[in-house]
């Protein structure tokens, strides 16, 4: 296969499968999700609460949806060394279904953990990111509710290991 043959083939692809999904009721909305979750740390005995709210576009394109997202959330570890992590993250997530509509999710950023240490309290910023698995449910044209599962980190700096946890929770996505 030619140079030019093996970059053309994607792109074709991606075209013919992107004109398969469109369809006459296709349409754009914006969506507002807020997700409420249990958090485990993989590495460390804490666990704790998180909140994210994530906002953004969302394509839908008969059964295919689409949507970026913009963010942020806060998430509380109590037991060894006391963690908090906030983040600003950017992303996306492809699903698929119209009532039921099992998704997944990527999104990477910037966070910032406090943390007690042996000096102690101290904190650092780092790269975040997290991918994960979403199942919504829509109630109401405007409404969908849902679950999600996801594993999340900070990455490490110099001096300190990579935080990472995964999340269990629900989530209501407002659709405007």
């Amino acid at each position: 296969m030619s140079h030019f043959t093996s970059r053309l083939l994607p792109a074709g692809c991606l075209l013919l499968g992107s004109s398969l999904c469109w369809s006459a009721s296709a349409r754009a909305d914006t969506a507002l999700a807020v997700e409420l979750s249990y958090d485990d740390a993989l590495d460390s005995p804490a666990d704790g609460i998180g909140l994210d709210v994530l906002f953004g576009p969302r394509f839908d394109l008969a059964v295919l949806t689409l949507g970026t997202e913009i963010g942020g959330g806060i998430h509380d570890f109590s037991g060894l060394g006391d963690v908090a992590v906030y983040r600003a993250v950017v992303g996306g997530r492809l699903g698929l279904g119209a009532v039921v509509r099992p998704s997944v999710y990527t999104h990477f950023g910037v966070g910032y953990m406090r943390y007690d240490a042996l000096g102690g309290r101290e904190s650092r910023t780092g790269l975040a990111g997290d991918v994960g698995l979403a199942v919504d449910f829509t109630v109401l044209p405007l409404l969908n509710l849902g679950v999600h599962y996801s594993y999340n980190v900070v990455v490490a700096s110099d001096s300190e290991p990579a935080f990472d946890w995964t999340q269990l929770g629900a989530h209501a996505v407002f659709v405007f």
